[in-house]
């Protein structure tokens, strides 16, 4: 699995190993990872989002201290995103051996790196919504998920369809 961190979060992936992969810039999978994150009462709040179906993973409170089990969080987070798409967890067992270790890239894609910013700014429009009780934010997460967005194409699509779909494929 792919994570490409923007130049400001890669600190908060510096425990992955380098990617000895080389993918086109262009290219988009579905075990390809985008990451950024922004502050939210001094507190970071890390989004992904899949390269392929635009899914969200918005977690909140990663700093120094838990930076260690990004992993798990991330792994946590994809479990619940797909979930809105399938309720087979072999489905999901087959995703996590398909995508292998995790590991970080710097062959990143400006409209995936586009797609975001859209949702941080979502997010910074409604902080009331973030929990940081909450590692793991399902509410905001299910909101984007259902959120339709495109790349490249002129068609939107809704990320729960398209995950569904490549599950189904694996």
């Amino acid at each position: 699995m792919i994570i490409v961190p923007t130049k400001k979060s890669l600190p908060l992936f510096s425990e992955f190993p380098v990617s000895t992969n080389i993918t086109s810039s262009t290219e988009r999978s579905f075990f390809s990872w985008h990451a950024n994150y922004f502050t939210l009462d001094r507190k970071k709040i890390l989004v992904l989002v899949n390269d392929l179906s635009f899914s969200p993973i918005v977690l909140a409170d990663i700093n120094a201290a838990n930076r260690q089990q990004i992993s798990d969080y991330v792994k946590e987070g994809i479990e619940h995103v797909f979930g809105y798409s399938t309720d087979k967890p072999y489905q999901l067992k087959k995703y996590f051996l398909r995508a292998g270790r995790m590991e970080i890239s710097y062959a990143y894609n400006r409209s995936i790196s586009g797609i975001n910013n859209n949702m941080i700014q979502t997010l910074k429009s409604y902080p009331e919504d973030i929990d940081l009780n909450s590692r793991l934010q399902t509410s905001v997460m299910e909101f984007l998920a259902k959120t339709p967005y495109r790349s490249m194409t002129p068609e939107y699509s809704f990320s729960i369809d398209v995950v569904k779909k490549e599950l189904d494929k694996l």
